[in-house]
């Protein structure tokens, strides 16, 4: 069933006479338009996409192709769009007070009321298609990173300097995007969860984090791997077996029905005492959006399902002195999950020439 039909199916539910839509991703995701400038209207009678003549041409081709009729917004009231419905209707509650407001003055002839989630929950569960664009995506990335670290991990180096060039690597001379901001923390760095990579100096001593992705046809991929150039201290090492430790335990209890809220519980209490140093959420989803539906929470409500991919990312933060997060990217099955990253989780260290050896091996 293709994602308007089950949008069609959720609106009978629904309590409106149809559904307004102005994220991108989820203007995309329906109808495959990828334009600047977008608003997409479905209702039980038919769908309907408003963008400009800068994109008549792929917005002609993708009606045909994708089943929705197009109307073009000539600078006046839209009224050949907003006729279509009237009563009751759902709008994106992601779209900002003053967009509202515009709309509400267009669609003169409906009451428009705020509504999160409806296409976001579609997204969740994954096709096969889209799960084999994500392989591809994080194939790229674990093909890429420990290669790209053994040439250019030096003394001296910058945070920034480093993270320009991973970038450049990642993206493969414009075959990939980026999934987010990539995050290189060197030492005391490392120990802000989102960290902004600065003009920190790698040393001999410094543990290393990265967190990193690439953007594949639309899709996100997500990860974050940990290393140390030179001799780790002892202290990092016993975080890091602590850590390792209580993220694979978790990835084994991962599968369909399992409530989100149990298990970032169980990763917890995994962690010891070492628990009051992980300061965020378990993990979240991961699709067209590097953070998307569903929430690995204490608070969350979200229940697994077969087909959604999600990052399982424990982290421990000593301020000042270093922080490890380690994050995998999975899909999960019904007895279980697939892991998509595959680069390796043993603590690497490198020296000055390239060389590594792993200072702990993971299981």
């Amino acid at each position: 069933m293709k994602p308007y039909q089950r949008l069609a199916a959720w609106l009978k539910t629904s309590k409106c006479n149809g559904i307004l839509v102005t994220k991108p991703e989820n203007i995309g995701y329906l109808t495959g338009f990828w334009g600047s400038f977008g608003v997409y209207l479905q209702t039980p009678k038919g769908r309907w996409l408003l963008t400009d003549g800068r994109y008549k041409e792929i917005a002609t081709v993708l009606a045909k192709k994708n089943n929705f009729e197009l109307v073009l917004f000539t600078g006046e009231s839209p009224t050949d769009f907003t006729k279509h419905v009237s009563g009751p209707v759902w709008a994106e509650d992601t779209m900002t007070i003053a967009e509202f407001k515009h709309y509400r003055r267009c669609f003169k002839e409906s009451k428009l009321k705020g509504q999160y989630g409806a296409v976001e929950n579609l997204r969740k569960v994954k096709t096969p298609q889209e799960l084999k664009i994500m392989q591809a995506a994080q194939k790229h990335v674990d093909g890429t990173l420990v290669p790209f670290l053994q040439q250019h991990l030096k003394t001296g180096v910058t945070e920034l300097q480093l993270k320009f060039k991973l970038d450049q690597a990642l993206q493969a001379e414009g075959k990939y995007g980026l999934s987010f901001d990539s995050i290189i923390g060197f030492g005391p760095g490392s120990a802000l969860p989102h960290y902004n990579s600065g003009n920190r100096k790698l040393e001999l001593g410094h543990n290393i984090l990265i967190d990193c992705g690439v953007v594949d046809r639309k899709y996100c991929s997500d990860m974050t791997r940990n290393f140390v150039f030179g001799t780790p201290g002892n202290d990092y090492v016993k975080d890091y077996e602590t850590l390792l430790q209580a993220q694979c335990e978790t990835l084994k209890k991962v599968k369909a029905g399992i409530k989100t809220k149990t298990l970032d519980t169980f990763c917890r209490k995994k962690m010891g005492d070492t628990v009051e140093f992980f300061t965020h959420s378990l993990g979240h989803g991961v699709g067209l959006e590097i953070h998307e539906a569903p929430t690995l929470s204490s608070r969350s409500k979200d229940i697994l399902q077969t087909g959604e991919v999600v990052t399982i990312e424990p982290g421990i933060y000593r301020s000042g002195h270093y922080g490890i997060r380690i994050e995998d990217c999975v899909i999960v099955k019904d007895t279980g999950c697939e892991v998509l990253t595959k680069t390796t989780k043993d603590l690497l260290s490198f020296n000055e020439f390239g060389e590594m050896q792993s200072i702990i091996k993971a299981a």
